[in-house]
């Protein structure tokens, strides 16, 4: 007689659907509970950082405040102003590797990092919803530096009393009026004090044109002196309209204009355009077959802006996950304080070198960001599965 043996309890079928799938409500409860405690650290990190800058940033220019403004009101809106025009770029991005350090940190001190391997889950798969939030937070920092960032930079330079003209752009050109002068400019560079492609329209106080200045380039010399090169002078007699104007052509013409009514387009008169009229006019030089390094280098400058909030996200997650191993916050929160001293530096030093001509002034940010990027993606290709 043949003992059939029993069934031991398990079976070769296959699991059914509900088993499969199980891991899936896992995972999407994870991936909410590392979004919530990102967004905690997140906004704690931007209010913290908001009242350090603010406190800062008000210790240390107290007095050209107060030298500007004589009321509390006034220097509390110089204040602001000032806050969202030079910090609120870097604010975001400072915020969100705060955050993805903090939570993401604390998770791998207390252990949560490993049991999450421990229960088959990826660290990589379970910090995707951090990637996902810094993809959200760059589109509001692009939207935030053009709807707040771009008009307090103007209205500060107004309240500290620097009056820029109108500036506007027309037929891929920048019309640029201030006082009797209008200056139609192709490609201007407040940092070097030179224009190209230069028409100058200059009125009377009647407003009828008395002079007209077509240069091919023109250089500041001196505060009110400007030198055009290849440059063709037509002077109109308002008295006679009629009357042909006189012509003056020459190789070099040295002109005294008034400071405040210069074709210098100050840099930051130059930056309150908007990213996309700055897009608009940088294309339009492009098609003509000319070229405009001091338009390409500030679109190029606001156009980073966004990727920093992923750049810096990228950064922090891995030095963050080394903790798990550290089971110390120290060691990786100076590696990460090194990391972001390199980056803002190559961001400050670099472009200085790489500024030459219109593919240095368009690349140079760039040229900082790649290798960065690269790195991060190393970093974190790195860490265990």
């Amino acid at each position: 007689m043949v003992n059939t043996p029993r069934s031991s309890g398990f079976s070769s079928a296959p699991l059914p659907s509900t088993t499969l799938n199980a891991r899936l409500p896992r995972v999407t409860t994870l991936w909410r509970y590392i979004a919530v405690r990102f967004l905690r650290s997140f906004l704690g990190s931007v209010a913290i950082l908001a009242l350090v800058v603010l406190v800062v940033d008000m210790l240390l220019n107290l007095e050209d405040i107060l030298e500007a403004e004589d009321t509390l009101l006034g220097a509390i809106q110089i204040l602001l102003m000032r806050a969202a025009s030079l910090y609120l770029p870097y604010l975001l991005p400072f915020a969100t590797f705060t955050g993805a350090f903090l939570s993401l940190g604390l998770a791998a001190r207390s252990r949560e990092i490993l049991a999450m391997k421990a229960g088959g889950i990826s660290p990589l798969r379970a910090v995707l919803p951090v990637f996902l939030w810094s993809v959200a937070i760059s589109l509001v920092a692009l939207i935030l530096n053009e709807t707040v960032t771009v008009p307090a930079s103007s209205s500060l330079n107004e309240q500290l009393g620097v009056r820029a003209g109108e500036i506007y752009l027309r037929s891929g050109t920048i019309w640029y009026h201030t006082g009797r002068f209008i200056y139609n400019i192709r490609n201007p560079d407040p940092r070097n004090d030179t224009v190209r492609d230069i028409r100058v329209f200059e009125r009377n106080e009647a407003g009828r044109l008395v002079r007209l200045i077509q240069a091919e380039r023109a250089r500041r010399k001196a505060p009110s002196i400007w030198q055009f090169r290849n440059a063709t002078v037509r002077s109109f007699d308002p008295a006679n309209p009629e009357a042909p104007p006189s012509v003056e052509r020459s190789p070099s013409i040295t002109l005294e204009l008034a400071e405040e009514r210069s074709p210098r387009l100050l840099e930051a008169e130059l930056a309150t355009l908007p990213v996309w009229t700055l897009a608009r006019h940088v294309i339009a030089v492009r098609e003509s077959g000319d070229e405009a390094p001091g338009a390409e280098a500030f679109l190029s400058e606001r156009l980073t802006i966004p990727f920093l909030v992923i750049l810096f996200a990228l950064l922090a997650i891995p030095v963050s996950l080394r903790i798990e191993h550290t089971q110390s916050i120290a060691l990786p929160a100076v590696q990460a304080v090194l990391v972001l001293f390199l980056f803002l530096t190559a961001l400050e030093y670099v472009p200085r070198f790489v500024s030459g001509g219109s593919v240095g002034a368009s690349f140079a940010p760039w040229l900082v960001l790649t290798p960065f990027f690269a790195f991060g993606a190393w970093r974190l290709a790195r860490v265990p599965r």
